[in-house]
């Protein structure tokens, strides 16, 4: 799927406001199109790997379960210790929709914890197994409210609506891309950490309210139905302390 920044500050005039959104509102289970695509109440941000693992075992042992952990380059031997890690979890069997779900974990330094949850969902070329568009944005709209920002379809078919929320899980409003730019940076430095530029990032998600990144992409394939969807969780505070954690002990 195409990557965000591409595609940050178009209108997504389709996908209209329903109401405040609940405090980082995920799939309710009465709900049948919300099950389909957006993440469920099993996994959190902040979880440790014990309780993942927990998790895992009692619900999703029959899933094939991926684990990948890298070493982060640092000066001398400082990096030894320090890593990060991600879990992937994919559906097996014959079920027309294919079903991924990737967590993403902070270094040891910050805890181990988890700050990125995404649900990538594959439907079928069944129609009667794939859900119509016009769906998918009532119930991006009716969970999370109105978009910071959005776009779609474009060239490619794809919609994307993505959102922001302090840390009492207000959503963030605000002109000039103002936390878009903050998302930029954060992937900017995540690819050559400094601790003067972290400490700016952090400065800036903590007083502008930018904490929690949400975003919903969809591909729209004939007759507006879905082929594809992912829906992502990131607590950027959370990554970019962990950052800033690596940073400082890199110059150890």
């Amino acid at each position: 799927m195409k990557t965000l920044a591409t595609c940050f500050f178009f209108l997504f005039a389709t996908l209209a406001h329903a109401g405040s959104a609940p405090k980082f509102a995920l799939a309710d289970p009465s709900d049948v199109v919300a099950q389909r695509f957006l993440p469920g109440h099993d996994f959190e941000i902040g979880m440790t790997r014990s309780e993942v693992e927990a998790i895992i075992s009692r619900k999703y042992a029959h899933w094939q379960k991926t684990e990948n952990r890298e070493g982060l380059k640092a000066k001398q031997d400082a990096a030894s210790a320090t890593f990060t890690e991600s879990i992937t979890l994919e559906s097996r069997g014959q079920s027309p929709i294919a079903d991924v779900y990737r967590l993403d974990f902070t270094s040891p330094l910050s805890g181990g914890t988890v700050y990125s949850i995404i649900r990538d969902v594959k439907f079928s070329h069944l129609p009667k197994d794939r859900l119509a568009s016009d769906e998918w944005k009532k119930t991006i709209a009716r969970y999370w409210g109105k978009p910071y920002a959005a776009v779609g379809p474009d060239r490619d078919n794809l919609v994307q609506a993505i959102f922001f929320f302090n840390d009492a899980g207000v959503a963030t409003a605000r002109d000039k891309a103002f936390c878009t730019t903050i998302f930029g940076k954060v992937g900017a430095i995540s690819r050559k950490a400094a601790d003067g530029d972290v400490a700016e990032v952090i400065t800036g998600i903590e007083r502008e309210g930018c904490r929690f990144f949400t975003e919903a992409r969809a591909i729209v394939g004939e007759g507006g139905l879905l082929v594809r969807t992912a829906s992502r969780r990131t607590d950027m505070l959370s990554y970019a302390r962990d950052l800033a954690a690596r940073a400082s002990h890199a110059g150890r």
